[in-house]
């Protein structure tokens, strides 16, 4: 079940192909769909087993593999695990009914980019599955909300560095690091909100809302909206 890919054209960013990897058929069937709409020229291809998985993922060139985190055949993070340890050109994205704690946080564990919600609306899956184009990780904002409160509950009082970061200089003595539109930007993302919910939220474009999003990052000497997250909340950003 497969389609060619078109040199150039839709899907180009994702070139390579997608496995899905789900035990229900109909879920299968409707991430297969999902994803042809929004890559009409990606390859695509579905497991029902991870034996099945393992055996198409040795034999065919895949960009990403989505895995369904409860199927019948066990643990999906242990097909994750496998991909991030033997073949990691391939990016591991999971995907569940609901955001279960257990699943988010064994899915993480294991390497997954990102973590789909399956009972998520179509235009919602497609709109995160676009971020794969843009070198984005395509994470549900109610997963990303579990994600940072499972790392609130495992935190310890010492500041804790995601890496060495440079003393950030701010120009102007006394001037807030971040306008008061990244503060408020930044806030939105601490609550797991995605790009297009925030642009919703203050009345601007997703291309604006991605735009603040990286000034935030650039200003915060950080590369991603959790590094971001927990620095601003190091240098009290919050208060």
């Amino acid at each position: 079940m497969s389609h060619p890919i078109f040199p150039g054209g839709p899907g180009a960013g994702m070139r390579g192909g997608a496995l899905i990897v789900e035990g229900s058929r109909s879920v299968s069937e409707r991430m297969r769909r999902i994803l042809a709409t929004v890559a009409p020229g990606l390859q695509l291809a579905i497991a029902s087993t991870q034996a099945e998985a393992c055996s198409m993922l040795a034999a065919q060139a895949f960009r990403f593999v989505l895995v369904g985190m409860d199927g019948p055949d066990g643990d999906g993070a242990a097909l994750i695990r496998h991909v991030r340890r033997d073949l990691p050109h391939i990016e591991a994205i999971a995907m569940s009914e609901t955001d279960d704690a257990c699943l988010v946080a064994s899915a993480i564990a294991a390497g997954a980019v990102g973590y789909l919600l399956t009972e998520a609306d179509d235009a919602e899956l497609a709109f995160l599955l676009r971020a794969i184009e843009r070198g984005g990780a395509p994470v549900d904002p109610r997963v990303a909300r579990r994600i940072l409160g499972l790392f609130a509950a495992s935190a310890r009082p010492e500041p804790i560095a995601i890496q060495p970061l440079p003393a950030v200089e701010n120009p102007a003595r006394g001037k807030p690091l971040l306008s008061p539109r990244e503060l408020k930007v930044l806030r939105l993302i601490a609550q797991g909100w995605s790009n297009r919910q925030i642009a919703e939220s203050v009345s601007l474009s997703v291309n604006t809302v991605e735009f603040h999003a990286k000034n935030i990052f650039r200003k915060l000497c950080v590369k991603s909206r959790t590094q971001a997250v927990h620095q601003a909340m190091q240098q009290g950003l919050f208060n």
